[in-house]
This record gives C-alpha cells, structure tokens and sequence, in this order.
C-alpha cells in the first residue's frame, strides 16, 4: 500500500519514527509490564507499530487531501487548521484501538488505565502538531528548490533561446544577403539605404538587450518585428507580405523576448514564397490575446527548416517551464497558425 505524498521525505519520517513511537506508546499503555518478558515487548510493540503505520496512511491521505484543497500560500493557516484538527481526533480512536487490543488479549494480562490513555493522547498529539509542521516546512523547502531549478532552467533555455537568435542573424548567409540588399540600395536610393541600416541596427540592438529582461511587452516585440520585417521585405520584395493587427489593450501584455521573431522565422524557414505564389504573413491579438502568427503553407522541400522548427520546439520547452497555457500550432485550410499565450507576470519564476 503506497503512502500518500505530501513531500518527498514521508517514507524517510516514517521509517524513522515509527519504532520509537511505538514502542513510547506501548510503555505508555501497559508501563513497567511492557517489560516483564521479550515477548510481551516484541508483541506489543508489533502490534502498536501496524496500527500507527495504518494511522498514518491514513494521516497522509488526510493531508494530501487537504494540501490540494488549500494550494495558495495564504491558505497555510486554514490547511494546517483541517489537518491538525482531524490528526487530533483520529488520534484519540487510534489510541483507544491500540488500548482495547491489549485489553483484549489474555497474554498480556492488561487492563486499561485512563490516566495512561489521557497522557497518550497528549503525547501522539504532540507528535502530531510537530509532524504537521515539519511536513509543512520540508514541502515548502521542496516548493522553492523546484522553483530554483525551474528558474535555472528557464534561465539556461532562454540564454540559449538568445543565442541561437544571436547566430541566426549574425550568421554569415544572413550578414551577406543584408550587405548585399544595402549595396544594391545605396546605388538606387541613399535615402532607403539609410533605413534599411538604422533599421538593422534596432535588430541588433534589441537582440543584444540584457539577459536579464527575459519578458518583453508585445509592444516591444512588435517593434522589433517591424524592424525585422523590413530587412525582409527589401530582400524578399513582394514576395513576402505581412499583416499586422494588434488590439491596443494587448499592447503591455507580456511574452518571452524574440518569441514572436521565433514564430515568423518558423513560417519563412519552412515555405517558399514568389512574386505569383508570396508568403502571406499575419500577427494578430485581439480581447486580451494569445498571440497568434498565421501564414499560407507552401512548404520547402524535405529538410527544409530543420533550425526553425527546434527553436520553436526550445519555446514551447520554456512554456512548460513557466506552467503557462501551452503554445499551439494548428494547420488547416492550407494555413498554419501558431498561437502564443501571454505570460502572467506574477509567476514566481520571474522574481
């Protein structure tokens, strides 16, 4: 029968206390006659360690129970109230269980004192009290290391989420086609030359932001995406049109940095686009969100977008991270929508 969990160390506790409970109860029962024979020692020590071993399945189960009902840190006094309160009155049956046991066999010549039963119960309520509140300080301990290692992880995901961003556009085919799109510009048109460079330098400076801001406004991200998106479309032309129709109360809603530069990537890797057939791209949030990045579907051929697809993969990994609704990506009528949720800012993890 498996003990129920409310942390990870009830096994150990139980191993640990259960003999010196036992047998602290059975001299309180029966007294100095616990010790009048090895046997009457082994017996009734047996018998208080099966009852109190069932008494604290049950205890388990109780708190549990309890720990699920009051999950909210302002709950603690309530939870340990509920806890306590029941512990304290299944204690008083499981004493008196363990009393009228011994009463009742003839081997041990016993008959059952009151006053006994009264400091037992005070004695297995203490220990009750102590126990509820040890459980309770190692399950918050074990809360806030998972919450650490969580943190760590997501930190370690986004710095690599970063980088693998960082590579993608300082990458050497990236730097040579927007040098080469600059060329071609300064000999047609100085003016859209400048822009195209004051618009390189916003990507980079956002994508070299510090490590530390791992959630951005969509407002932010949507103007950097502006920004991305005309290094693009001076390379792509007509081939490439976006659409872009974000709700104003939308517009502090917030989301991992590059998330959204993660989802476009994602629809230009994987489909082809050209003046007759273009990649037709929308960013869209509307009544408080998600996030959603819709586009025509014209794929590559195979092996095609490899690198896209683990990066939206790495994004999704920090999604069940956060414990945040899940990102979604949905294909139908030839189209493929990829939807992110916005991140509630009073998630622990980001403290």
């Amino acid at each position: 029968m498996e003990l129920p969990k409310y942390t990870g160390k009830d096994y150990y506790v139980l191993a640990l206390i259960l003999l010196p409970v036992s047998v602290v109860l059975s001299y309180a029962a029966m007294g100095n006659a616990l010790f009048a024979g090895y046997r009457i020692f082994l017996a009734a020590g047996l018998i208080s360690a099966i009852v109190l071993g069932l008494y604290f399945w049950v205890c388990g189960w109780w708190a549990v129970a309890m720990k699920q009902r009051f999950p909210g840190e302002s709950d603690t006094g309530k939870k340990l109230f509920f806890m306590i309160a029941a512990f304290l009155v299944m204690s008083g049956l499981v004493l008196l269980l363990i009393f009228k046991v011994f009463e009742f066999i003839p081997f041990f010549n016993y008959k059952m004192d009151q006053g006994r039963f009264i400091w037992a119960y005070l004695g297995l309520g203490f220990v009750n009290i102590f126990l509820s509140f040890l459980f309770e300080g190692i399950s918050r301990f074990e809360e806030w290391k998972a919450n650490l290692q969580r943190k760590e992880q997501l930190q370690r995901n986004f710095r690599h989420s970063q980088l693998q961003a960082l590579k993608s556009q300082a990458s050497p085919h990236f730097l040579f086609n927007s040098l080469n799109s600059l060329s071609c510009l300064i000999e047609e048109d100085t003016e859209a030359a400048g822009r195209f460079l004051d618009e390189m330098s916003k990507v980079y400076r956002y994508m070299l932001r510090p490590q530390a801001e791992q959630l951005a406004p969509l407002r932010a991200e949507i103007q950097f995406m502006e920004s991305y998106l005309h290094l693009l479309k001076v390379r792509f032309g007509e081939s490439l049109q976006t659409r872009i129709d974000i709700d104003p109360a939308c517009q502090d809603c917030l989301l991992p940095a590059l998330a959204l530069q993660v989802a476009v990537e994602n629809a230009i890797g994987l489909n082809t686009m050209s003046r007759g057939q273009p990649l037709v791209v929308e960013i869209g949030a509307a009544g408080g969100g998600p996030l959603f990045v819709r586009h025509n579907i014209n794929p590559r051929l195979a092996g095609g977008g490899a690198e896209q697809e683990t990066r939206l993969d790495e994004l999704i990994r920090r999604y069940k991270l956060l414990r945040q609704p899940l990102i979604s990506v949905r294909e139908e009528g030839g189209r493929r929508t990829i939807t992110i949720p916005f991140i509630n800012a009073t998630e622990g993890i980001w403290k």
